[in-house]
């Protein structure tokens, strides 16, 4: 059992639910917070909510990934799961499926060693479709860093690299880039 299932069984929460709310550094709030066994509606929309089944069996939450799509445009990338991490920012996916993705950004690059450089200044948005809802993800969050330090208009370091995480169609994506979901342990 995880731990929070653990504490559940043990009576001492409610549910074995973990919930999160993550500030965006540029947005200058100090407002994050996190909630054991149960959630806090006040921290999102209730009507937006989406309860999704965890898919893995060693531990991670895991749901089925319905659909990615850049600027609106369908990729064309199904069966795929992504395992929801809230330690990290980034998205990592496939090779394939990264390169498919970048390559619908206008100005995106591969830095030849996994990731990608995008235009600080891009616009684009990438929506991720878990449940039937699509998740966009905010164009800020797909840009990290600058490539250099001291041209904030140049290309910057993106949020999105390929990788290995377990299964050929497995993602990993960062809890930054979902909002509202609740994945239950059933």
């Amino acid at each position: 059992m995880t731990p929070v299932e653990s504490l559940a069984k043990a009576g001492l929460i409610t549910d074995a639910i973990t919930s999160y709310k993550i500030s965006r550094l540029a947005d200058q709030k100090n407002d994050g917070e996190i909630t054991f066994g149960a959630l806090d509606d006040t921290k999102f929309d209730p009507n937006t909510l989406v309860t999704l089944n965890n898919v893995n069996t060693q531990g991670f939450w895991e749901a089925n990934l319905d659909a990615i799509s850049v600027d609106g445009q369908d990729s064309g990338l199904t069966g795929r799961t992504a395992i929801i991490d809230t330690g990290t920012t980034l998205i990592i996916a496939p090779p394939s499926d990264a390169a498919a993705v970048m390559s619908a950004i206008p100005g995106a690059q591969s830095d030849g060693q996994g990731g990608f450089t995008i235009p600080c200044g891009t616009n684009a948005t990438i929506a991720l479709t878990f449940g039937g809802t699509q998740f966009e993800i905010d164009p800020r969050d797909l840009s990290f860093v600058p490539v250099n330090q001291n041209d904030l208009t140049g290309d910057c370091v993106a949020g999105i690299s390929s990788g290995e995480v377990g299964g050929a169609q497995e993602w990993l994506v960062g809890d930054v880039f979902i909002k509202n979901a609740y994945f239950s342990t059933d």
